[in-house]
């Protein structure tokens, strides 16, 4: 359809004014298969270091009481993703490239979101905690201090594996989200298994009381690590915000007539428009989004939410159970520690390692194309020179930005250990959460209809998660400097 008119669009170029794309209807369970799917890269990414790395070294040093940090961390991630992603499907804009429409302008925010972006997610954590579980399928036990450089090399092997996945496929969100419902499947069904079989009820019994024992703080609890649990409880930080890139590049509401980003082996050459487009509020209009915003609604809560909450409670039992309290993990060994309590010998420790590196690997993939994805999208909204010297082909700053991301991480990936590494990350995601929560709150007011706007107590929740999320951020940027002369 023909543009009809332009609104002003702040510091940023002009909206387009169209219509907003008729959802699929009726809403039976073969569509919804098929529209449902951005979630699900988030629970890859959730899936990961908070639940395999930072969870367990704490919910076996204080007990799973802490869990309850999950409960609110979640529930206050997933409204802030819908508040985000209300801007994303009446735009069609990720919320980051809409941040750059607001003062002072975008290359402030641009800036700001692309240094925060390579500082949190581009610590190679993941990939080096990873590696270490991949390590013991070579040395059959945990790598130690003396298999450090093993460690490195297949750490620097999973970085190429991510770049070599995310270049398959017609989209790479489609690849992302067809690699990350096997991993799902097979990582939470396997715990579950585990759980039934080796996790008294006892345990199971303090994990759901757990969720709701808000508040409780153990006296000499680890700085460092209970603000990686609020930070990596659920996904966190610039992952949140890429939600929407997914949207928008899963067709979501205006998403559809905007485009998205195609891979390089399998993938056309795909025309992204740097501009946003919005809808008046017209009777077909707004009837679209309200059947939109209900698919956004399953997305997030059926999968984003519950998926979150299993993935922090499933291991967490499973260590809980097997591992005695107080138990302090080891710093290299993490990944696959839990395999020599399974008593079943070498095929626990296989084991062990088999789900430490599938879970911690899915959130590597989602980091490597997160980043990537924001940069080029606010890069490609606002340099008009990139666009021509890359002949309208988004590919080329996605890979190029890509590579450079990889880099960036490769140079960290021997720095510390990988819980460190994954656990500074975390507290940076914090920042990143109480941000993003203040600039959605000015952003869905100053450009979305009344119309369209969220209702009053969602922004409440919203200023709920800029409270929580800077209270432990600040609190972390309180005791840096014990933290960094450990």
């Amino acid at each position: 359809m023909a543009v009809l008119a332009q609104r002003a669009g702040g510091y940023g170029p002009p909206f387009e004014v169209t219509d907003l794309p008729q959802p699929p209807t009726p809403l039976t369970t073969r569509r919804l298969l098929a529209i449902l799917g951005p979630s699900i890269i988030a629970l890859g990414g959730t899936i990961g270091s908070g639940e395999w790395l930072i969870g367990p070294s704490l919910f076996v040093k204080w007990g799973l009481g802490l869990i309850w940090i999950t409960t609110v961390s979640s529930l206050l991630q997933t409204f802030l993703n819908i508040e985000m992603a209300r801007y994303t499907l009446y735009t069609g804009e990720p919320v980051t490239v809409g941040f750059m429409r607001l003062a002072p302008g975008g290359w402030f925010w641009g800036t700001l979101y692309s240094i925060v972006g390579f500082l949190e997610r581009g610590l190679p954590g993941w990939a080096f905690a990873s590696a270490t579980a991949l390590a013991v399928f070579f040395l059959g036990k945990i790598p130690g201090d003396a298999e450090r450089s093993l460690v490195l090399t297949l750490g620097y092997l999973t970085f190429v594996l991510c770049v070599i996945l995310t270049s398959i496929g017609r989209r790479v969100e489609r690849t992302l989200e067809i690699a990350n419902w096997v991993m799902m499947i097979v990582v939470l069904g396997g715990l579950l298994i585990m759980d039934l079989f080796l996790v008294p009820a006892s345990v199971w019994a303090e994990g759901l009381v757990g969720f709701v024992r808000f508040g409780y703080i153990p006296s000499g609890v680890d700085v460092l690590l209970l603000g990686a649990l609020v930070g990596y409880s659920a996904y966190g930080g610039f992952g949140n915000n890429a939600i929407t890139n997914w949207y928008r590049d899963k067709g979501y509401a205006m998403g559809e007539k905007v485009g998205y980003i195609s891979a390089i082996v399998g993938g056309a050459k795909v025309k992204v428009s740097h501009v946003g487009k919005v809808a008046d509020p017209t009777p077909e209009n707004l009837n679209s989004w309200r059947i939109w915003f209900r698919i956004l609604h399953l997305d997030q809560w059926w999968i984003f939410f519950l998926g979150a909450m299993l993935g922090m409670y499933l291991p967490g039992i499973l260590y809980r159970g097997v591992v005695p309290l107080g138990t302090d993990l080891p710093r290299w060994g993490v990944a696959s520690y839990i395999g020599e309590k399974l008593g079943i010998g070498t095929g626990g420790l296989y084991l062990a390692a088999f789900f430490g590196f599938w879970i911690l690997f899915s959130t590597q993939l989602s980091n490597v194309d997160l980043v990537a994805r924001q940069v080029t999208d606010m890069l490609w909204s606002r340099l008009e020179a990139i666009r021509r010297w890359t002949r309208e082909d988004i590919r080329r700053v996605y890979y190029a930005i890509l590579i450079l991301f990889v880099i960036w991480g490769a140079l960290f990936i021997g720095y510390r250990f990988p819980l460190f590494l994954v656990a500074l990350s975390a507290n940076i995601a914090n920042f990143t959460m109480a941000l993003s929560a203040l600039l959605t709150i000015i952003l869905n007011r100053k450009f979305l209809p009344r119309e369209f706007q969220p209702s009053i107590w969602r922004e409440l929740l919203l200023v709920a998660n800029l409270l929580f999320f800077g209270f432990f951020f600040a609190y972390f940027v309180i005791n840096l400097p014990k933290i960094l002369g450990r």
